[in-house]
Formats: structure tokens, sequence, C-alpha cells
């Protein structure tokens, strides 16, 4: 079926932009490796309050604006003609209202009026459902994303790469050469978790299981989520170790899920990490949504970072029959997984997603333990019917349902080990 884009109000004219590669191996927390041709002076809000008592404050002229790296193709993304629909499913409807002078998309983490809330978010689950607020200030659309350096450029990139296809369909929508982003830093975005209600954690948990934890009644029961705050938890005991299922409501999206990390263990005291989510392939013959990922490696900006996986053995106990033990790659954002980036990767890389090298940098660098044991959700590396654009349909939920019952198999083998002394 032909792509059928969202109705839109207005239209006006739009650029064509190609995409980057080799975009693996970026440097480590680096502005350097953003190129801009000039700073964009723009009227961003001041700093955020603490959560449920923050005002939005505009405006304040900064200099730091950047324009986003990449903006992908249909015709040179491992996508395909997937991709449109991926996009759309994610861009918030202010987009498509008018023609704006400009997008930027900025860190502030605001879900109160005159902020525009997103009508595509998923509220029929606990967490993972908040997305990116908008704000239209003298015909600049804001987009208010929780602050993270991989997260805001995603969403710019997402914007970018939306309007390009939209005026290649002939439609008039804000040119993609008037988006651009603020870089978050790594303060701000540490600021920006401590004024959620994580500072309200419990202190010295043995181990902290991040992710789809509203997937794992079958391991902890039914469980009540009550907290009116970014995050919320549950506290149990499997024998001598005290476990937290730590959910959250917006997306921690590739560096900020390593910052999270970092918060438990530096300001929480957290002993370890389990993170539970969902990655892509990149080898040929994975089925999507058929394997189970884990490992101890993970290119991280083009050089490797190895842990203990603490998993390891309860994997090859509880789960080795449907898990791959391979190396994962980090990438910043999915409009990164062009074909001209598939050609250029490591030939050892099995998986990719933003957060886990990130998130397993924070736990060695804090001297904690770190495991990862995610569903293979798409494969980049060859056309499935099953990618990114169609997570929500029934055979896909019911082919993860079998894939839970694994993943609780290996974490009840885990969590009923003696846990390890400080």
């Amino acid at each position: 079926m032909d792509y059928e884009p969202r109705q839109q109000r207005h239209n006006t004219s739009c650029i064509e932009t190609g995409d980057n590669t080799g975009l693996y191996n970026e440097k480590l927390n680096s502005p350097s490796c953003y190129d801009d041709d000039e700073d964009k002076k723009l009227r961003l809000p001041l700093e955020s309050q603490d959560e449920g008592t923050r005002q939005t404050q505009y405006p304040q002229t900064i200099n730091n604006m950047s324009s986003p790296r990449c903006v992908a193709r249909v015709d040179n993304h491992t996508m395909g003609n997937s991709l449109p629909r991926y996009l759309e499913i994610k861009v918030h409807q202010a987009i498509l209202e008018r023609v704006y002078d400009g997008i930027t998309v900025i860190g502030l983490y605001n879900r109160s009026p005159p902020s525009i809330i997103f009508d595509g978010e998923k509220k029929g689950k606990p967490f993972n459902w908040q997305r990116p607020a908008a704000q239209v200030i003298d015909n600049h659309l804001y987009i208010e994303c929780f602050p993270g350096q991989d997260h805001i450029e995603h969403y710019a990139e997402l914007i970018s790469t939306y309007l390009g296809i939209r005026q290649r369909l002939g439609d008039v929508l804000t040119p993609p050469s008037k988006v651009f982003y603020q870089r978050s830093t790594i303060p701000e975005i540490r600021h920006a978790l401590h004024s959620t209600n994580l500072r309200d954690f419990p202190k010295n948990i043995d181990t902290v299981v991040l992710g789809h934890i509203d997937r794992m009644e079958r391991l902890t029961g039914p469980l009540t989520w009550t907290s009116s705050g970014a995050f919320d938890w549950a506290i149990q005991s499997f024998g001598q170790r005290q476990v937290a299922f730590l959910g959250c409501r917006f997306c921690y999206w590739g560096d900020l899920g390593g910052e999270v990390v970092h918060y438990l263990a530096s300001q929480r005291g957290a002993r370890e990490v389990i993170y539970q989510g969902k990655l892509g392939g990149i080898k040929k013959g994975v089925r999507p949504n058929s394997w189970l990922a884990t490992g101890s490696r993970s290119y991280v900006h083009g050089r490797i970072v190895e842990w203990d996986n603490m998993l390891a053995e309860s994997v090859a106990a509880a789960g080795q029959a449907a898990t791959i033990v391979g190396t994962h790659l980090t990438l910043s954002s999915v409009l990164h997984e062009t074909k001209d980036w598939l050609a250029s990767l490591p030939s050892d890389a099995d998986f990719v997603d933003p957060e886990i090298g990130m998130m397993a940098l924070a736990a060695k660098r804090n001297g904690i333990r770190f495991g990862y044991l995610h569903l293979i959700s798409d494969n980049v590396a060859e056309k499935y019917e099953e990618d990114l654009s169609n997570e929500r349909t029934d055979s896909v939920l019911s082919r993860r349902v079998k894939l839970y019952e694994v993943v609780h198999d290996v974490l009840r083998h885990y969590l009923n080990s003696p846990p390890r002394t400080p």
C-alpha cells in the first residue's frame, strides 16, 4: 500500500537533504562531533523548576543551536518504505498545523499548559508513554524533550526527515533547514533527573530492574503504580536480595539512559542494574520478535566497552535456546541506520540500540554491575514484515508474549541467587 500522510492545514516549500555515514564512531560526549555552519540565536525557555511546580519562561537568548546531522531518505534507510510510517506515528501534530519560521527541539520536561501534549501518546500503559510536548511562540515551534543529548538530536532528526519526505510528496510545510536543536549539557541532564521524584528512590537497593517492568507480572505478581511523578517503583524481596522494579513515564533515550544508571549508582547507592527492553538485529537470518539478545561488549563511539554480564549464567540455565549472545553497537538515533551505515559496521556487531553501551559505561565508571536481556524487535540487515513501524499489531504482540516468558524465567533464576556482597 502506498504511504498516505496525515492531513496538514497549510503549505510551503522544502529542501532536499542527504544523510551522513560512519556515525557509529562519533566521539564520546564531545561537542566537536557536531558540525555547524554558524551559531543560531533563538529564544528559549529558562531552566525548568521542580517536577509539578515548574513554569515555562520564554524567552532567553542563547548561542548553542545546532542543525541535525542526519536527515534520512527512504531510498537509503534500512527501513525502506516503512520509514514514513515510523516517523508519522512519532511526529507531534503541531508540526502539521502551519508553516513555522523555525522548529527547535529543546531540553525541557513540561506536561502543563501552555505546552501542548502529543496526541499520539500511548496512554494504555504505565511507563514509556510520555512524548515531547510542543509550544508555539511568535510562529516558532518549540518541541520540549526531557534533557538528553541523544534524545534531543534524535527528535530533531526525526522531524527533519519527516518534513523532507512530505515535501517530496508535494506537501508544503516548514523546511527541514529550519529545524534546530539545543544541546543539553551533562549538568543540565543531571539537574533535570534530580528535579524528578527519582531523588526519592530508596537507597542501597541490591538490584534495580529497568525497562519493560510492566510486562513482568508473571515474575512480580500484580503491581500497583500510584506515583504521579515521572518515575514509579516497586520493591520486592527475592531470597536475600532486595529488588526494585523501576519504571519511567518518559523515554530515557541514549546517553540519558546512562545518566539514569549514573544517578542510581552515585546518588542512591544501587549495586547493580538490569535493563530489559528491545533492540535491533544487525545480522541476516534473525527474524524479529523471535529471539532475545544479551552480551558483555558494546561499541560506544567506535571503542569497545566490556563488562561482566551478570545475567550470563542465568541465560545459559534458563534461556539459552531463545537467546543470542553477541556484541552490541550503540547508536544515538534510528535515523542513522542507513544502508551506507550498515555497510560500514564492524563485522562482529550483532545488535544495535541507543542505550545499552551508555548504561554499561556508566555502570563501569561507578563500579556497579550491569546486564541486559532484550527482545530483538527488528532487523536492519534485511527486510521483514515486522519492523519498528508496526510494533502494535496483534501478530507482533502475540509473538512477544512467548519471549517475555523466557525473560521471566531468566530473571527469576538470577534474582533468586544470593546477591554479591559490595
